[in-house]
């Protein structure tokens, strides 16, 4: 197996050609490219380590699959609600047609490798991720297992497709919970920051209804879930024992994280 530095070192260069390929003089002008998100960056290619293809393959899926991701990330950037002064229409304009552009630079480099079987595979997987987002965005959901589900599938759906149709379904629960889990805490420290968050409105829902909200009702529930996610997470690593370390340190300081803020609430509210 690969060693830690030389894992850090290859994820860098594999950022490096993603940075490379969505580099685009006029869009940079305008506005501000989604950032890569390196956790999902480190897990696609420790899926792919499993995947035993030529170097220069891999390479073109993981970038491939990585500008997929930017794709759905900047259209993630056009607000729900348009506003008609010139600026900010031009920049959710902006928005859509630079998501289109790095869907259009996915195509482009598996048409080139004449790869359709993989382009499929992501195809499949925006299918699903954008089902998951109508249903994620204009429901009004009253029960968070349903919620979950769907963000579940907006985070992973794409790595799951890869993962299921390479037949290394040991992946599957730890790319879910891994996403999950991270998703969970961005949730957190969003609503502590400005208190908006779309787990913690539905959460709030449902304290109100059965007991009158109260902050430490919502919070209980959302650690509830949060610690069922982390004991997932933790079995599922036992199914894949090969798992890189560097992979495996992200997830420890993740799971640790879950904890360290809910002993920091307990300190201050003692």
């Amino acid at each position: 197996m690969i060693d830690l530095h030389d894992i850090k070192e290859i994820v860098a260069n594999l950022k490096e050609r993603i940075e490379d390929k969505t580099r685009h003089s006029y869009l940079q002008r305008y506005m501000e490219t989604p950032s890569i998100d390196e956790d999902k960056l480190l897990l696609l290619y420790s899926i792919c380590e499993d995947l035993l293809l030529p170097k220069e393959q891999l390479t073109n899926y993981i970038v491939t699959t990585m500008l997929v991701q930017q794709a759905l990330d900047t259209h993630e950037t056009v607000p729900n609600r348009l506003s008609f002064s010139d600026e900010r229409v031009r920049g959710q304009q902006l928005a859509i047609l630079a998501g289109d552009y790095f869907s259009g630079l996915y195509y482009y480099l598996l048409a080139q490798a004449s790869d359709i079987t993989f382009i499929r595979i992501l195809a499949e997987g925006i299918k699903d991720v954008n089902e998951a987002k109508i249903y994620l965005y204009q429901m009004d959901h009253d029960q968070v297992d349903q919620l979950l589900s769907y963000v579940t599938s907006v985070e992973s759906a794409i790595f799951r497709k890869i993962v299921n149709s390479f037949q290394i379904k040991k992946w599957e629960e730890i790319v879910q919970n891994f996403l999950l889990l991270k998703w969970l805490l961005h949730e957190r420290d969003h609503y502590a920051e400005d208190g908006d968050s779309i787990l913690f409105k539905t959460l709030k829902k449902i304290a109100s209804r059965e007991k009158g909200e109260q902050e430490t009702d919502v919070m209980f529930e959302f650690n509830k879930h949060l610690s069922l996610v982390c004991k997932k997470l933790e079995e599922s690593l036992k199914t894949n024992p090969k798992i890189n370390k560097s992979l495996l340190n992200r997830i420890n300081e993740l799971l640790l994280k879950s904890t360290s803020f809910t002993l920091k609430k307990i300190v201050e509210e003692g």
